[in-house]
């Protein structure tokens, strides 16, 4: 939801529970920013992306590669 409420959009359930890793959600932002003719640079989403994950889940930042998987290496649930 604060990646929604950050970017602005809406991530429908059905993608949002097909995204695993952090890449994923980065893509699929970059993807969805587009379509919607929205100028962004790929560096700034990841590291809006980042932020948000640092102060909800208090994870390093370091942590929070486009690998890392939400549950698994960032222990979300």
């Amino acid at each position: 939801m604060a990646v929604e409420e950050e970017f602005n959009l809406e991530i429908p359930d059905a993608a949002a529970e097909k995204m695993i890793t952090v890449g994923e959600i980065h893509a699929f932002l970059l993807s969805e920013l587009k379509r919607l003719g929205r100028d962004c640079d790929s560096g700034e989403v990841l590291e809006r992306i980042r932020t948000i994950i640092v102060r909800q889940l208090g994870v390093s930042p370091n942590e929070v590669v486009a690998a890392a998987q939400f549950v698994k290496d960032l222990h979300a649930d």
